[in-house]
Protein backbone atom coordinates (compact mmCIF):
# COMPACT_ATOMS: atom_id res chain seq x y z
CA UNK A 1 0.00 0.00 0.00
CA UNK A 2 1.25 3.59 -1.07
CA UNK A 3 0.28 6.46 1.62
CA UNK A 4 2.35 9.44 -0.21
CA UNK A 5 2.31 10.42 -3.18
CA UNK A 6 3.64 13.60 -4.77
CA UNK A 7 4.57 16.28 -5.31
CA UNK A 8 1.55 16.83 -7.43
CA UNK A 9 0.60 20.34 -9.02
CA UNK A 10 -2.44 22.06 -6.86
CA UNK A 11 -3.74 25.41 -7.51
CA UNK A 12 -3.50 26.25 -3.97
CA UNK A 13 -0.28 25.00 -2.67
CA UNK A 14 2.12 24.92 -5.72
CA UNK A 15 3.81 21.55 -5.07
CA UNK A 16 2.40 19.34 -2.94
CA UNK A 17 3.19 16.28 -1.02
CA UNK A 18 0.16 14.25 -0.63
CA UNK A 19 -0.51 11.82 2.67
CA UNK A 20 -3.18 9.40 2.17
CA UNK A 21 -4.14 7.51 5.68
CA UNK A 22 -7.27 6.49 4.52
CA UNK A 23 -8.52 3.30 2.04
CA UNK A 24 -10.23 4.45 -1.62
CA UNK A 25 -13.64 5.83 -1.14
CA UNK A 26 -13.78 5.77 2.60
CA UNK A 27 -15.81 8.86 3.22
CA UNK A 28 -18.80 10.04 5.76
CA UNK A 29 -19.83 11.99 2.28
CA UNK A 30 -21.23 10.74 -0.78
CA UNK A 31 -20.85 14.27 -3.08
CA UNK A 32 -22.91 14.43 -5.99
CA UNK A 33 -19.38 15.86 -7.74
CA UNK A 34 -16.70 13.74 -6.44
CA UNK A 35 -13.84 13.16 -8.90
CA UNK A 36 -12.77 9.93 -7.03
CA UNK A 37 -16.30 7.63 -7.62
CA UNK A 38 -18.80 6.57 -5.30
CA UNK A 39 -17.95 6.02 -1.77
CA UNK A 40 -17.46 2.41 -1.72
CA UNK A 41 -16.78 2.35 2.25
CA UNK A 42 -19.63 4.47 3.34
CA UNK A 43 -18.91 5.51 7.32
CA UNK A 44 -18.61 7.84 10.01
CA UNK A 45 -16.35 5.36 12.45
CA UNK A 46 -12.82 6.89 13.43
CA UNK A 47 -10.10 4.48 13.24
CA UNK A 48 -6.67 3.73 12.12
CA UNK A 49 -7.75 1.92 8.77
CA UNK A 50 -3.65 1.64 8.20
CA UNK A 51 -0.55 0.82 10.32
CA UNK A 52 0.26 4.13 11.92
CA UNK A 53 3.68 2.82 11.56
CA UNK A 54 3.81 2.11 8.44
CA UNK A 55 2.81 5.41 7.10
CA UNK A 56 5.17 7.19 8.98
CA UNK A 57 8.02 5.14 7.62
CA UNK A 58 6.82 6.15 3.90
CA UNK A 59 6.53 10.15 5.48
CA UNK A 60 9.63 9.61 6.63
CA UNK A 61 11.38 8.37 3.38
CA UNK A 62 9.72 10.78 0.80
CA UNK A 63 10.17 13.84 3.01
CA UNK A 64 14.03 13.03 3.15
CA UNK A 65 13.98 12.03 -0.79
CA UNK A 66 12.09 15.41 -2.15
CA UNK A 67 12.22 17.55 0.86
CA UNK A 68 13.10 20.51 -2.31
CA UNK A 69 10.24 19.75 -4.22
CA UNK A 70 7.42 20.39 -2.40
CA UNK A 71 6.08 23.79 -0.99
CA UNK A 72 3.35 21.92 1.24
CA UNK A 73 2.92 18.83 2.85
CA UNK A 74 -0.45 18.02 2.55
CA UNK A 75 -2.99 15.20 4.02
CA UNK A 76 -5.45 14.53 1.46
CA UNK A 77 -7.68 11.03 1.42
CA UNK A 78 -8.95 9.16 -1.32
CA UNK A 79 -11.74 9.53 1.90
CA UNK A 80 -11.70 11.82 4.71
CA UNK A 81 -8.73 11.80 6.01
CA UNK A 82 -9.85 12.91 9.27
CA UNK A 83 -11.14 9.26 9.83
CA UNK A 84 -8.46 8.21 10.14
CA UNK A 85 -7.96 8.35 14.27
CA UNK A 86 -4.22 9.34 14.82
CA UNK A 87 -4.49 11.95 12.43
CA UNK A 88 -2.51 14.21 14.93
CA UNK A 89 0.50 11.49 15.32
CA UNK A 90 0.89 11.87 11.96
CA UNK A 91 0.67 15.29 11.38
CA UNK A 92 3.48 16.00 14.63
CA UNK A 93 5.65 13.36 13.20
CA UNK A 94 5.68 15.27 9.56
CA UNK A 95 5.99 19.00 11.01
CA UNK A 96 9.11 17.18 13.14
CA UNK A 97 10.40 16.59 9.61
CA UNK A 98 10.04 19.18 7.37
CA UNK A 99 10.11 23.00 8.14
CA UNK A 100 7.61 23.36 5.12
CA UNK A 101 4.35 24.03 6.37
CA UNK A 102 1.49 20.74 6.62
CA UNK A 103 -1.95 21.43 5.22
CA UNK A 104 -5.26 19.32 5.82
CA UNK A 105 -7.75 19.46 2.80
CA UNK A 106 -11.27 17.92 4.84
CA UNK A 107 -14.94 18.07 4.25
CA UNK A 108 -14.60 19.39 7.78
CA UNK A 109 -17.98 17.03 9.18
CA UNK A 110 -15.94 16.17 12.44
CA UNK A 111 -14.70 19.60 13.12
CA UNK A 112 -17.44 19.58 16.05
CA UNK A 113 -15.51 16.94 17.68
CA UNK A 114 -13.16 18.02 20.21
CA UNK A 115 -10.25 14.80 19.70
CA UNK A 116 -10.70 16.30 15.58
CA UNK A 117 -10.23 19.50 16.41
CA UNK A 118 -7.14 18.94 18.72
CA UNK A 119 -5.83 17.13 15.37
CA UNK A 120 -5.84 19.72 13.29
CA UNK A 121 -4.53 22.53 15.58
CA UNK A 122 -1.19 21.46 14.92
CA UNK A 123 -1.45 21.72 11.29
CA UNK A 124 -0.49 25.62 9.02
CA UNK A 125 -3.35 25.40 6.41
CA UNK A 126 -7.03 23.62 7.28
CA UNK A 127 -9.51 23.20 4.50
CA UNK A 128 -12.90 22.31 4.58
CA UNK A 129 -15.86 22.71 2.40
CA UNK A 130 -19.05 24.33 2.40
CA UNK A 131 -21.63 23.26 -0.48
CA UNK A 132 -24.91 24.51 0.97
CA UNK A 133 -26.21 26.84 3.13
CA UNK A 134 -29.15 24.88 4.69
CA UNK A 135 -30.15 21.21 5.45
CA UNK A 136 -31.77 20.32 2.37
CA UNK A 137 -29.32 21.06 -0.12
CA UNK A 138 -26.50 19.66 1.90
CA UNK A 139 -28.16 16.71 1.82
CA UNK A 140 -29.01 16.70 -1.93
CA UNK A 141 -25.13 17.65 -2.21
CA UNK A 142 -22.80 15.97 0.21
CA UNK A 143 -25.42 13.02 0.64
CA UNK A 144 -23.90 12.95 4.05
CA UNK A 145 -23.81 9.65 6.56
CA UNK A 146 -27.10 9.82 8.38
CA UNK A 147 -25.31 11.05 11.85
CA UNK A 148 -24.00 14.25 10.66
CA UNK A 149 -26.22 17.34 11.07
CA UNK A 150 -26.24 20.38 9.07
CA UNK A 151 -26.26 22.64 12.06
CA UNK A 152 -23.98 20.77 14.20
CA UNK A 153 -21.31 20.98 10.78
CA UNK A 154 -21.55 24.84 10.95
CA UNK A 155 -21.21 25.26 14.94
CA UNK A 156 -18.14 23.00 14.41
CA UNK A 157 -16.77 25.53 11.59
CA UNK A 158 -17.29 28.29 13.89
CA UNK A 159 -16.07 26.65 17.26
CA UNK A 160 -12.79 25.42 15.44
CA UNK A 161 -12.12 28.53 13.48
CA UNK A 162 -12.41 30.90 17.26
CA UNK A 163 -9.24 28.17 18.31
CA UNK A 164 -7.39 27.70 15.23
CA UNK A 165 -4.67 29.63 14.91
CA UNK A 166 -3.79 28.81 11.29
CA UNK A 167 -4.90 30.01 8.14
CA UNK A 168 -8.13 28.55 7.65
CA UNK A 169 -9.65 28.90 3.90
CA UNK A 170 -13.00 27.39 2.58
CA UNK A 171 -14.13 26.30 -0.44
CA UNK A 172 -17.61 26.58 -1.97
CA UNK A 173 -17.97 23.75 -5.04
CA UNK A 174 -20.43 25.11 -7.32
CA UNK A 175 -23.10 23.34 -9.95
CA UNK A 176 -25.62 24.34 -12.23
CA UNK A 177 -28.79 24.75 -11.60
CA UNK A 178 -28.26 23.14 -7.94
CA UNK A 179 -25.96 25.81 -5.69
CA UNK A 180 -25.28 28.48 -8.37
CA UNK A 181 -28.85 31.10 -7.68
CA UNK A 182 -28.35 33.88 -6.07
CA UNK A 183 -30.76 32.78 -3.80
CA UNK A 184 -28.61 30.00 -2.96
CA UNK A 185 -25.10 31.84 -2.83
CA UNK A 186 -26.76 34.16 -0.38
CA UNK A 187 -27.45 31.53 2.38
CA UNK A 188 -23.62 29.79 1.86
CA UNK A 189 -22.36 33.46 2.39
CA UNK A 190 -24.70 34.22 5.35
CA UNK A 191 -22.99 30.61 7.04
CA UNK A 192 -19.38 32.37 5.79
CA UNK A 193 -20.07 35.33 7.66
CA UNK A 194 -20.38 33.22 10.84
CA UNK A 195 -17.87 30.99 10.36
CA UNK A 196 -15.44 33.59 8.86
CA UNK A 197 -12.58 32.22 7.90
CA UNK A 198 -9.15 33.86 6.49
CA UNK A 199 -10.01 33.02 2.48
CA UNK A 200 -13.16 31.83 0.42
CA UNK A 201 -12.42 29.33 -2.85
CA UNK A 202 -14.98 29.15 -5.49
CA UNK A 203 -13.96 26.09 -7.29
CA UNK A 204 -16.33 24.41 -9.94
CA UNK A 205 -15.93 20.67 -10.82
CA UNK A 206 -13.37 20.72 -13.72
CA UNK A 207 -12.55 16.75 -13.16
CA UNK A 208 -15.26 14.33 -14.09
CA UNK A 209 -17.87 13.92 -11.50
CA UNK A 210 -19.76 10.91 -9.78
CA UNK A 211 -22.81 12.30 -11.04
CA UNK A 212 -22.86 12.74 -14.69
CA UNK A 213 -25.91 15.44 -14.67
CA UNK A 214 -23.46 17.42 -12.60
CA UNK A 215 -22.22 20.81 -14.75
CA UNK A 216 -19.90 23.32 -14.45
CA UNK A 217 -22.30 27.07 -14.26
CA UNK A 218 -22.53 29.53 -16.86
CA UNK A 219 -19.70 32.19 -17.13
CA UNK A 220 -22.04 34.75 -15.81
CA UNK A 221 -22.20 33.35 -12.52
CA UNK A 222 -19.41 35.81 -12.09
CA UNK A 223 -21.08 38.89 -11.76
CA UNK A 224 -23.51 37.20 -9.04
CA UNK A 225 -19.83 35.61 -6.92
CA UNK A 226 -18.67 39.66 -7.52
CA UNK A 227 -21.68 40.84 -6.03
CA UNK A 228 -22.70 38.53 -3.35
CA UNK A 229 -18.96 37.22 -1.92
CA UNK A 230 -16.72 40.19 -3.20
CA UNK A 231 -13.01 39.46 -1.92
CA UNK A 232 -13.02 35.50 -2.73
CA UNK A 233 -10.36 33.26 -4.39
CA UNK A 234 -11.25 32.10 -8.02
CA UNK A 235 -10.30 28.23 -8.46
CA UNK A 236 -11.88 27.03 -11.09
CA UNK A 237 -9.26 26.57 -13.36
CA UNK A 238 -6.92 23.54 -14.01
CA UNK A 239 -3.91 22.81 -12.26
CA UNK A 240 -0.31 23.44 -14.24
CA UNK A 241 2.47 21.45 -14.56
CA UNK A 242 3.29 17.53 -14.35
CA UNK A 243 3.53 15.16 -11.70
CA UNK A 244 6.23 13.24 -10.11
CA UNK A 245 6.89 9.99 -10.58
CA UNK A 246 9.28 7.40 -9.10
CA UNK A 247 9.75 5.33 -12.26
CA UNK A 248 9.51 4.94 -16.26
CA UNK A 249 6.75 2.07 -15.22
CA UNK A 250 3.56 3.86 -17.06
CA UNK A 251 1.24 1.62 -16.03
CA UNK A 252 2.23 1.47 -12.29
CA UNK A 253 2.74 5.21 -11.89
CA UNK A 254 -0.85 6.13 -13.47
CA UNK A 255 -2.46 3.74 -11.45
CA UNK A 256 -0.84 5.08 -8.47
CA UNK A 257 -1.79 9.03 -8.85
CA UNK A 258 -5.59 8.62 -10.63
CA UNK A 259 -6.30 6.75 -7.77
CA UNK A 260 -6.34 9.63 -5.64
CA UNK A 261 -6.52 12.67 -8.56
CA UNK A 262 -8.08 12.02 -12.11
CA UNK A 263 -5.66 13.23 -14.79
CA UNK A 264 -6.36 15.07 -18.35
CA UNK A 265 -4.18 12.88 -20.75
CA UNK A 266 -2.22 16.04 -21.43
CA UNK A 267 -0.79 15.92 -17.92
CA UNK A 268 -0.09 12.40 -18.13
CA UNK A 269 1.44 12.97 -21.74
CA UNK A 270 3.56 15.63 -20.20
CA UNK A 271 4.80 13.96 -16.86
CA UNK A 272 5.98 11.19 -19.08
CA UNK A 273 7.74 12.78 -21.72
CA UNK A 274 9.62 15.08 -19.43
CA UNK A 275 11.07 11.83 -18.31
CA UNK A 276 11.97 10.99 -21.72
CA UNK A 277 9.15 8.57 -23.01
CA UNK A 278 7.68 9.22 -26.41
CA UNK A 279 3.84 10.15 -26.67
CA UNK A 280 3.22 6.90 -28.66
CA UNK A 281 4.63 4.88 -26.05
CA UNK A 282 2.72 6.64 -22.90
CA UNK A 283 -0.47 6.18 -25.16
CA UNK A 284 -0.13 2.64 -26.02
CA UNK A 285 0.05 2.40 -22.16
CA UNK A 286 -2.89 3.99 -21.78
CA UNK A 287 -4.64 1.76 -23.95
CA UNK A 288 -3.34 -1.20 -22.46
CA UNK A 289 -4.63 -0.44 -18.97
CA UNK A 290 -8.35 0.59 -20.27
CA UNK A 291 -8.49 -2.88 -22.30
CA UNK A 292 -7.38 -4.50 -18.74
CA UNK A 293 -10.22 -2.81 -17.61
CA UNK A 294 -7.84 -1.10 -15.22
CA UNK A 295 -8.79 2.38 -16.17
CA UNK A 296 -11.77 4.34 -17.94
CA UNK A 297 -11.55 6.99 -20.59
CA UNK A 298 -13.80 10.33 -20.07
CA UNK A 299 -14.40 13.20 -22.17
CA UNK A 300 -15.43 16.23 -19.78
CA UNK A 301 -15.69 20.19 -20.72
CA UNK A 302 -13.87 18.93 -24.06
CA UNK A 303 -11.19 17.07 -22.74
CA UNK A 304 -10.03 13.35 -22.37
CA UNK A 305 -9.89 12.26 -18.38
CA UNK A 306 -8.21 9.10 -17.07
CA UNK A 307 -9.83 7.66 -14.05
CA UNK A 308 -9.73 4.51 -12.07
CA UNK A 309 -12.46 1.96 -13.10
CA UNK A 310 -14.31 0.87 -9.80
CA UNK A 311 -16.81 -1.56 -11.77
Amino acid sequence: MKYVYGPVPSRRLGNSLGIDPIPSKTCNYQCIYCQLGKTTNFTNNRKNYFPKKEITAEIEKAIKSEENNFDYITFVGSGEPTLYKDLKDLIVRAKALSEKPVCVITNGSLLYEKEVQNALMCSDVVLPSLDAGDEKLFIRINRPHPSIKFDKLIQGFIDFRKKFEGRFWMEVMLMEGINDTKEELLKIKGKLDLIKPDRIDINVPIRPPVEIWVKIPDKNINLVLNEIFGDYNNINFPEEGSFSIYSLDVEKEVLSIIERHPLRQDQIIKTFTSSGLSKDKIIRNLKKLKSEKKIKKFYYNKQIFWKLNMN
